[in-house]
């Protein structure tokens, strides 16, 4: 995801701090506190995509770039030849360099953090005519956040836009809040009828086993389940536990380590849902165990639509390319994967694109998430698995989560069906494998 421009404060629809108290010196004193700290969270997320090395990671992930090149290229009839196109988050530029090439008559990138120093630079240059010429006279930046009064007056100096075009999407699509934004510059910013590029994002969830990953993670709490120089640590054995579990497990995983299909995914069509559809909802989810396993969580991962308005009704083979290069061996593919060659003539009525991020999909930055039980559950093979996945935002630009899950195998009603389990998760408290 490139740097999101929306507001720890405004993220949830309250300050970060405490309501103030204009009588109570804590109050005052507790007011300064979370203010202090959600500034310092803040000029953390900022800076982080102020970086150009962070930059290069998502320019590089070619199943992202690329995907975002072709939905924007194949849609430059319906969507960007001509028009008045806005990057929101822009990061690096790299959207709106693809919409100016796409034929945009104005591009407006959209960014709060520094990085908008580094276009620039670049802008400056096209428009000396040193470099760049489809950028000259065709970008224009705008740095700061949608929720500024001012940055929206800047960017409706040119009126509503036709096309806006993100990159708002974080693990488990929605982490670090920026589809929010997204939403919120539909909101203010584009035209009726207008286009959004992506156009939906899907949720998919599907159970899985691996004894590996589960017992190196207990393992992590185990530390603390000894002595150590001395000091008896066994009593934080619980928490060190709960903590590690707490944490969504972000890597990539063979498929083969997932016991059944992935049930239908939880969808957010980007032209038509509202911010509060968002900020809380419930996943429910129904499996069919496809062989005997103990079932160590649920894997997660999303797909991401780039559909315009109205759904074009042909295919046009010319486009249907792999974004990722065929061949291994990179050097000898005919287009470097980071500068490909010019594409075939739009669509006249646009292309549908897809990107996955699933575990047979093409590798991408965001990788995949796993969402471990404390306690595996033992199912049989045609058993039916059954549940709920509940988010809901937090102040930490994310989401806390709570699985529960269940094997359906009837039981005694009097007793309690032990193969139920609860599970609550972090989704910003990330451990990478």
């Amino acid at each position: 995801m490139e740097v999101d421009h929306q507001p720890l404060s405004h993220a949830n629809g309250h300050d970060l701090q405490h309501p103030h108290n204009g009588s109570n010196t804590n109050g005052r004193s507790s007011d300064k506190k979370a203010k202090s700290q959600a500034d310092r969270d803040h000029d953390f997320y900022f800076n982080f995509y102020s970086s150009l090395q962070n930059q290069a990671n998502m320019i590089g992930d070619i199943s992202r770039t690329g995907t975002y090149r072709k939905a924007i290229l194949g849609n430059a009839s319906v969507a960007f030849t001509d028009k008045i196109v806005l990057d929101v988050g822009a990061g690096s530029g790299i959207l709106s360099y693809m919409s100016a090439q796409a034929g945009a008559k104005e591009v407006i990138a959209l960014e709060a953090s520094s990085m908008a120093e580094k276009i620039d630079i670049l802008l400056k240059a096209a428009n000396k005519g040193k470099s760049n010429p489809h950028l000259k006279d065709r970008v224009r930046i705008v740095r700061g956040m949608v929720e500024d009064s001012k940055v929206q007056s800047q960017v409706l100096e040119s009126g509503k836009v036709d096309t806006i075009i993100s990159e708002p999407i974080g693990v488990m699509l929605l982490h670090e809040r920026m589809v929010e934004s997204f939403i919120l510059a539909r909101d203010l910013f584009l035209k009726p009828g207008g286009q959004m590029l992506p156009s939906a994002g899907h949720i998919f969830f599907c159970p899985f086993t691996d004894e590996g990953l589960y017992t190196e993670t207990d393992q992590k709490a185990q530390f603390f389940n000894t002595t150590l120089f001395g000091t008896d640590f066994s009593e934080l054995y619980a928490a060190a536990r709960e903590e590690v579990f707490a944490q969504p497990v972000v890597g990539m995983f063979p498929p083969s380590s997932l016991v059944s299909t992935a049930c239908p995914p939880k969808s957010f069509d980007f032209y038509t849902c509202t911010k509060e559809e968002l900020l809380e909802f419930s996943i429910a989810v129904d499996f069919v165990v496809q062989r005997t396993a103990l079932i160590h969580g649920l894997a997660s991962w999303f797909d991401l639509d780039f559909t315009p308005r109205p759904t074009p009704t042909s295919s046009n083979p010319a486009w249907n390319y792999p974004i990722m290069p065929t061949s291994s061996w990179q050097w000898m593919t005919q287009d470097p994967p980071l500068n490909p060659g010019p594409t075939p003539p739009p669509p006249t009525d646009g292309l549908n694109v897809q990107l996955s991020t699933g575990p047979s999909a093409p590798r991408t930055h965001w990788q995949q998430a796993r969402l471990l039980l404390p306690e595996p559950l033992a199912a049989n093979k045609g058993e039916r698995l059954v549940g709920s996945i509940h988010f809901k935002v937090n102040d930490a630009r994310s989401y806390d989560l709570v699985l529960d899950l269940r094997v359906d195998r009837p039981g005694p009603e009097y007793d309690m069906n032990p193969l139920k389990r609860r599970a609550e998760y972090q989704l910003q408290q990330q451990c990478f494998k």
